[in-house]
């Protein structure tokens, strides 16, 4: 990628936090970029093409920078993970705040985020089997077959929904460290005092 797209798509993400998607029109952004609109015509014709291009980015950072780490799924590393993905909501918030609009306005996108949504449920559903494994996690209780599924869904909606409750209720203070907190406690009644113990000290350290 050039450097006049890769600043166009900065910017383009910068408004889109401050204003969502359907309140930013190309012309603000080659002006926050500082480029004539013809020039950023040059790159993106129509605002759609731009749209596109953000996600693209978008899950080009998530598989980089959170799910494509094997090594830390393979060793069970969910919380670094959960801080990695807060993390990219920071920079990506528009999507958190407004995901149901955006795949209206943008049907396209749908298929991606769907598959998206797979892949973290594997992912999550991998990590909770890691830590039972690990003494991190108790056991599915045999009497309530199926209930580790539904943590793993439960688990899934705090962190998407996390960004976009914390913009409602008007808590926007250290919103990683807080997240990660709320998850200790979404998931204490399964955890180990072992995992406990792994918790407190990785927010000791946030």
């Amino acid at each position: 990628m050039n450097k006049t797209k890769k600043k166009i798509l900065n910017t383009a993400v910068i408004l889109y936090n401050e204003s969502g998607i359907a309140n930013v029109r190309n012309q603000d952004i080659a002006e926050r970029a500082g480029m004539s609109l013809s020039n950023f015509n040059y790159h993106f014709g129509a605002k759609k093409d731009l749209i596109v291009a953000v996600f693209d980015l978008m899950f080009e950072t998530l598989q980089k920078n959170v799910y494509g780490n094997s090594i830390l799924v393979k060793e069970g590393q969910g919380l670094t993970i959960t801080k990695s993905y807060f993390e990219f909501q920071e920079r990506f918030c528009f999507f958190y705040l407004d995901t149901p609009n955006i795949l209206k306005m943008f049907p396209d996108l749908n298929e991606k985020v769907q598959k998206q949504i797979e892949e973290s449920y594997q992912i999550i559903k991998n990590l909770n089997y890691l830590a039972i494994g690990m003494g991190m996690m108790k056991p599915e209780p045999e009497d309530n077959p199926g209930s580790y599924d539904q943590l793993m869904r439960h688990i899934w909606i705090h962190n998407h929904f996390w960004f976009a409750n914390s913009r409602i209720i008007n808590s926007e203070d250290n919103l990683v460290k807080k997240g990660i907190e709320s998850l200790f406690n979404l998931c204490y009644p399964y955890l180990t005092k072992k995992g406990v113990l792994s918790y407190k000290q990785f927010i000791k350290l946030l």
